[in-house]
C-alpha cells in the first residue's frame, strides 16, 4: 500500500516538475534574453527531473531504501536533514537570483 501512495505521489510530483518547467518557460518569454536564457535552461532542468521521476520505478527503491533505513537510522536522519537543507538553500538562492533578474529586467 506504501508502494502505491509513493508511486502516485511521483507521478503527481513529476506532473508538478513539468508544469513549473511550463510555467517558467512562459516567464522568460516576456522578458531579456538573458532572463529567458535562465528559464530556459531551468525548465529543462526540471523537465529533466520530472522525466526521471517518471522513468525510475519507485516501489523497487521504497524496498531497498526500508532495508536502508532500518540497518542504518541515525545516519539516515543525519543524510536526510543534509539533503533538505541544501535543497532548501540552492531553492532560495535560485528564487532569489531569479527575482533579482525580474526587477531588473522591470526597470
Amino acid at each position: 500500500r506504501m508502494a502505491e501512495q509513493v508511486d502516485e505521489l511521483t507521478h503527481e510530483a513529476a506532473g508538478n516538475l513539468h508544469a513549473a518547467a511550463s510555467s517558467i518557460r512562459k516567464g522568460g518569454q516576456q522578458g531579456s534574453k538573458d532572463i529567458e536564457d535562465l528559464a530556459e535552461s531551468t525548465a529543462a532542468r526540471l523537465d529533466g527531473a520530472g522525466t526521471f521521476v517518471e522513468e525510475h520505478d519507485l516501489k523497487h527503491a521504497v524496498g531497498g531504501s526500508r532495508q536502508l533505513v532500518r540497518r542504518y537510522p541515525v545516519e539516515t536522519l543525519v543524510l536526510a536533514a543534509g539533503v533538505g537543507f541544501l535543497t532548501g538553500f540552492a531553492m532560495r538562492r535560485l528564487t532569489l537570483a531569479c527575482a533579482a533578474t525580474v526587477a531588473r529586467a522591470s526597470n
